[in-house]
């Protein structure tokens, strides 16, 4: 297990993936519900086949959770493989921080650095240089204001953060 700021983090399993799919559904749908057409079926999928190769390849993709007891907290969704076209770094993206809005502000902002925490050492494990975290919420003011105050590099609505030591290619 994972812990950090006194919040136990899980890695995720199938007993999780309906409440995942709830929380993504109840707390964050309505942000691209006029843009996408969302499917939780897609969604619950989408979490197994992530948990399935996580079971397999730990440097593959990864999900957390964190609970209160029986109800779920937070998750988060890393992954590994994304490029740029313009540079042989490879990138973690972060995929998704979801977290119950209901909590107070200041459990929100522990749980959010305890995920970038994780993000990190999780990058640094598997040798990833460069680690981007974005957001497709309306207000991201506060969200991409803990990103730079934890070191990121902040334009827009896209956060990064380099991991390792950069070197020259030719």
């Amino acid at each position: 297990m994972l812990q950090e700021n006194k919040h136990t983090w899980r890695w995720a399993d199938v007993r999780d993936i309906t409440n995942i799919v709830n929380l993504a559904e109840q707390q964050f749908q309505g942000e691209i519900d006029h843009i996408l057409t969302c499917s939780p079926h897609v969604y619950a999928y989408n979490v197994d086949r992530t948990l399935t190769e996580q079971r397999h390849r730990l440097d593959k993709e990864q999900i957390l959770v964190n609970y209160n007891g029986e109800k779920l907290q937070a998750y988060s969704w890393i992954g590994r493989g994304t490029y740029t076209h313009y540079s042989n770094d490879e990138i973690a993206e972060g995929k998704f921080i979801h977290m119950d809005l209901t909590l107070s502000s200041r459990k929100r902002i522990e749980l959010l650095k305890d995920t970038l925490v994780n993000w990190e050492a999780w990058a640094r494990a598997i040798n990833i240089p460069v680690l981007v975290s974005t957001s497709v919420r309306r207000e991201q003011t506060a969200f991409m204001r803990i990103h730079e105050r934890m070191g990121y590099d902040v334009r827009g609505a896209i956060a990064y953060k380099r991991i390792k030591e950069m070197k020259c290619e030719q």
